[in-house]
């Protein structure tokens, strides 16, 4: 699992002045793009979703339990994100959304037809040179955690929907290719972590980095495993999954520290060490940077 970033908050709605408190709709129209702030402040069950076009949808605020049909249903949290191309229903339930506990969600609906084309710009203009060479949406990978980058994007876009500034459209359109081309390096990734991309690079890199994640590991080391320079290898890392080598790292000690917090009697230092870490005041610094709450919390 990637570090978890939350969307920036949005003010939610005088619920005495809502004319339904399941899925509320307030509505930003873009020439390409609709933006939709939905949110829900009663428990209730089995309500279907559809959009045209493609959809990003991201929590803000809740929790809903979210599935396609045929799939195994699923936590929808704050800080995640799923895309869906045209014409999936999905079911969705609200089991704890009250006055007290509200849902929120932003949706971006986005023409099928300007999606293809800014695709169609990356692959000509800025071609994928690694596996699967080629920059594409992968619907079968619908549903994924927000790192920074992904979710600085999409709080860009919709920050420009929500503007009265002339130029939205424009900019909007700009911020479109951004949005792409993260929800693309976020979703290679999660790929990479699973050994599912083919002929991947990478993955020899990846592995290495699990296996010694105890272990000091320099950039050197991994550009040696890709037969690269070290410079070109951080750049190619960078550019295939938007954050680097050593945020890579940091993201899988904490996740590892995460595993033992759960799952061992260890104290807190010793799973700092154990993790990778050096300093213990540094590792509970980075841990309620990525989780949001300190090491001893998140083990109670």
């Amino acid at each position: 699992m990637n570090q978890i970033c939350h969307l920036a908050p949005i003010n939610l709605s005088d619920t005495t002045k809502l004319d339904t408190l399941v899925e509320h709709r307030k509505v930003y129209n873009l020439r390409h793009c609709e933006l939709n702030i939905f949110e829900t402040f009663h428990r209730c069950s089995d309500v279907m979703l559809s959009y045209n076009g493609l959809v990003v949808s991201s929590m803000m605020r809740g929790k809903k339990i979210m599935s396609l049909s045929g799939a195994k249903e699923f936590d929808f949290l704050p800080g995640e994100s799923v895309i869906l191309p045209d014409d999936v229903s999905m079911r969705v339930d609200f089991p704890e959304a009250d006055l007290t506990h509200p849902v929120q969600c932003a949706t971006l609906a986005l023409d099928w037809g300007i999606v293809n084309r800014n695709l169609e710009f990356l692959n000509d203009q800025y071609p994928n040179k690694e596996s699967p060479f080629e920059w594409k949406l992968n619907f079968s990978n619908y549903h994924f955690v927000n790192n920074k980058e992904l979710a600085g994007s999409i709080n860009r876009l919709i920050s420009i929907s929500m503007e009265t500034d002339v130029a939205k459209d424009a900019l909007a359109d700009l911020s479109l290719k951004f949005l792409l081309l993260r929800i693309i390096q976020t979703q290679n990734l999660a790929l990479t972590d699973h050994n599912m991309l083919p002929d991947n690079r990478f993955g020899g890199v990846i592995d290495y980095i699990k296996q010694h994640l105890s272990e000091k590991i320099s950039v050197d080391i991994l550009a040696r495993e890709c037969c690269m320079s070290r410079s070109a290898f951080f750049q190619a890392f960078k550019n295939r999954f938007s954050i680097s080598p050593l945020e890579y790292i940091l993201r899988e000690r904490i996740q590892l520290a995460k595993m033992l917090l759960v799952n061992s009697q260890q104290n807190i230092t010793e799973i700092c060490y154990q993790s990778g870490f050096n300093n213990l005041n540094y590792f509970i610094r980075q841990f309620k940077k990525q989780e949001g709450i300190s090491p001893s919390v998140f083990r109670n």
